[in-house]
């Protein structure tokens, strides 16, 4: 993946305790999730940052905010969603042994913030995304959406490897509440 910022650090290589700031806007390329769905990146995205210089080491700390889309997981109709998260990460030189968790490693005159902007966007999005609490779905016989169809198909499917349990329960009263 290209670049999705990067930072000259030029200036503040030997100044400690120095600051730059930025306030930018992204274009950010629509992502990959998790079960392989497709996250729609509505740009542009705002990113208000800070660079503190740390003796070589470099502190990175900001906001970073816009609009996604995503597929709703029941029913399958597109949802726009506004995204608010905040970045943190200690950038140190390549080379430093130090614990991948506790920063990233940078080479030159530059930082590239792409992995922390991916991972804070990774970090943000739902596990499941609906569109409203109360979606009904697809229908699981015909594929109809329920939220806007009604449609007549048996819901209940019955699996016939448990019709030796279905007739144990009948003939022997196996019972409801989970009592036998």
């Amino acid at each position: 993946m290209e670049s999705l910022f990067k930072v000259n650090i030029s200036p503040l290589q030997d100044a400690p305790g120095e600051t730059m700031e930025f306030h930018t806007k992204l274009s950010i390329p629509n992502l990959t999730g998790v079960g392989n769905r497709l996250i729609e990146m509505i740009n542009p995205w705002v990113l208000e940052l800070q660079v503190t210089s740390l003796n070589q080491r470099f502190q990175v700390s900001g906001r970073l905010t816009g609009n996604y889309e995503l597929s709703c997981d029941r029913c399958l109709e597109k949802v726009r969603l506004p995204m608010d998260t905040e970045l943190f990460a200690l950038y140190y030189p390549d080379g430093d042994h130090f614990p991948p968790e506790e920063g990233l490693a940078y080479t030159g005159d530059e930082l590239d913030l792409t992995p922390l902007l991916l991972e804070a966007i990774n970090l943000k999005l739902p596990m499941k995304n609906v569109c409203s609490l109360d979606c009904k779905g697809l229908c699981p016989v015909c594929g109809i959406d329920l939220n806007t169809h009604t449609c007549n198909c048996q819901k209940e499917a019955f699996d016939p490897r448990l019709a030796g349990l279905l007739k144990w329960k009948e003939q022997e009263g196996g019972g409801s509440g989970g009592q036998s």
